[in-house]
């Protein structure tokens, strides 16, 4: 059976090896009833991400069939909570109510209950236990267990229903005299030059300061223009500012000899200012190295400017300015291998991590985003951001081209961290583990590939069009190679991320094994997954239809159809006609 975390073979061999629940995957008991705690798992992954439920396996018997479990029973009971309620009849045990499947299936020859809970629409959110309200009966996945959101992270999920206005909320006591006459005299300047119609009628100053949304009513500065034209902000918002720190250790608590940290600055004034200053710390605390350069010879930081300026010009701009995060600093933290930047209101509108390297813009704060497109620096005509979707690709591309990973984004429910590392990829370590698990033949974009899954990152093409600078058709030829040779599966879900495959998992397996000596023998996968099937019974008919598949590779429609459509999206897979066609068959593309 395939379910949104993989087929059920796999799940229940994953949480048997770990010997926990895992992030997205819960189980229970339920021999005598539903328990309680199903509740908040279900508002939980109802909120973030999805995620599969198994009730009728006993965690304290190793995971395997609970005895008594009553599966029929068990189903309907959890299946009154999904159905759809009358005008006039009380709401089930979870407002909104839930999305998702339920099923019964057999395993190890006893019967047990699915229920794969599928992420609600922005719109919907947030998903809470209805008898306990939504400030309390809120939930969040973190590690393998559930914990109620907070105040903040709740208001962060229904801000998602629509745009934020916060970034043009009024300062109150500002004026026109708080503003910077310089950074106010090189923004007109350039809007003179390159938005001539914004403000062809106006010559006051205050005029188009208003217009451009600087100044509100009555003359009272907005957070926005504040924030970009002030003289000192701060004085307003003292913690809206950043703060600078560099590390001897790993980790904020390593201590090396009597340093607890090698640098500390506060970085403060608009954020024009404030980005090039906290640019400035982080190259002091830099390595440099001399590349050649044509005749000449220039010096390089291990990260480049490009990578450093863009991680943090994106923090100051997307990061949450409601009220709620007025007392969050923008936190720019470097340890001996990376440099991260952490900012409050994780992504808004929405989207997933594996979304950013989309190329599409789409700001938390459409004023503020607006107005650092035509804000200079104070020492030159380049501004702090292009509002284009380009920024994060463009990170992508310096990084890669220096041989580096692409920037790694950490998303929670209330903040948002960009880790770029200070190493290469491709580092002697990386080239031993990649000798080690088999795949020292790969060639090198495909050993990168790998390299970016075994680190945690949410890989597609997007992703490697960015990092290496290839067209999508060969980024998907390189993760597909990779799913044909078992070290990736295909996404779980359209416009999802590849997954370790069995060959990385068995590796990554005996990697983590405790005893060097012990080798993990492969994983067995006789039948296949599913996807395996499916391209299998195509290469060998040349195309099939929906109900030929469903004959040759033992499976349903409703099985048969998310995959489909994950293979036609990656390219693996050729449709023949519109999906409403009753002519619709499914074929290999052009040359494979």
């Amino acid at each position: 059976m395939k379910t949104s975390q993989g087929s059920l073979r796999e799940v229940i061999s994953s949480i048997r090896r770990a010997g926990t629940d895992l992030r997205q995957i819960e189980v229970k008991a339920a021999v005598r009833e539903l328990p309680k705690s199903l509740w908040p798992t279900v508002s939980a992954f109802s909120n973030h991400g999805g995620g599969l439920i198994i009730l009728g396996l006993s965690e304290e018997n190793g995971f395997n069939p609970a005895e008594g479990f009553d599966a029929a029973r068990i189903r309907d009971s959890i299946s009154d909570a999904f159905r759809p309620r009358g005008p006039f009849e009380p709401a089930g045990p979870i407002s909104p109510r839930p999305v998702g499947a339920i099923d019964i299936v057999d395993v190890d020859g006893a019967q047990v209950v699915i229920v794969d809970v599928a992420e609600l629409p922005p719109g919907s959110k947030p998903s809470y236990v209805t008898n306990q309200g939504v400030e309390a009966g809120t939930y969040e996945r973190v590690g393998d267990g559930d914990r109620r959101m907070s105040t903040y992270a709740i208001f962060l999920l229904t801000s998602d229903r629509g745009q934020p206005r916060d970034d043009s909320a009024l300062v109150a006591g500002s004026t026109i005299t708080d503003l910077d006459p310089a950074l106010v005299d090189k923004f007109i300047a350039r809007l003179r030059r390159t938005r001539a119609r914004s403000i062809a009628d106006l010559t006051a100053t205050a005029d188009i300061l208003q217009r451009h949304n600087v100044i509100g009513t009555g003359g009272v500065l907005t957070r926005a223009g504040l924030l970009t034209l002030g003289r000192y902000p701060q004085q307003y918002f003292p913690q809206l500012m950043i703060t600078f720190a560099a590390y001897p250790g790993r980790t904020k608590a390593d201590v090396v000899g009597d340093i607890r940290m090698l640098d500390r600055q506060v970085v403060e004034g608009p954020i024009p200012v404030m980005v090039d200053d906290a640019v400035r710390a982080v190259l002091s605390n830099l390595k440099v190295r001399r590349v050649s350069r044509g005749a000449g010879a220039a010096d390089e930081p291990e990260i480049p400017v490009d990578a450093v300026r863009e991680a943090i010009a994106n923090a100051l701009t997307h990061r949450d300015y409601s009220d709620f995060a007025l007392g969050d600093q923008v936190r720019v933290e470097i340890y001996p291998d990376r440099l991260e930047v952490w900012s409050p209101g994780g992504i808004w509108g929405g989207r997933r991590v594996v979304d950013l390297f989309d190329g599409s813009s789409r700001s938390r704060n459409q004023v503020l985003a607006s107005l650092l497109t035509e804000v200079p620096f104070p020492d030159r005509d380049e501004t702090v951001c292009e509002n284009a979707g380009s920024g994060i690709l463009r990170m992508a591309g310096v990084l890669g081209g220096m041989g580096l990973p692409a920037p790694r984004f950490t998303a929670t429910s209330t903040s948002m961290t960009v880790t770029l590392d200070r190493h290469g990829l491709l580092t002697p370590e990386m080239s031993s583990w990649l000798s080690g698990i088999g795949a020292a033949s790969l060639n090198p974009d495909a050993q990168r590939t790998l390299v970016l899954v075994h680190r945690g990152y949410d890989v597609e093409d997007q992703l490697l069009r960015a990092q290496f600078g290839m067209d999508s058709t060969d980024a998907r030829l390189i993760l597909r190679a990779l799913v044909a040779d078992g070290w990736l599966r295909f996404p779980s879900q359209p416009g999802g991320a590849y997954r370790p495959g069995p060959g990385l998992l068995d590796a990554e397996l005996n990697e983590n094994t405790l005893f060097s000596d012990v080798v993990v023998p492969p994983t067995q996968h006789p039948e296949g997954s599913l996807d395996e099937r499916i391209l299998k019974a195509i290469g060998q008919n040349d195309e099939l239809s929906i109900n030929e598949l469903v004959t040759i590779t033992q499976s349903s429609t409703n099985s048969l159809r998310p995959r489909l459509r994950v293979l036609i999206e990656q390219g693996a897979l050729v449709p023949t006609a519109p999906p409403q066609s009753r002519n619709r068959r499914y074929r290999r593309p052009p040359g494979e």
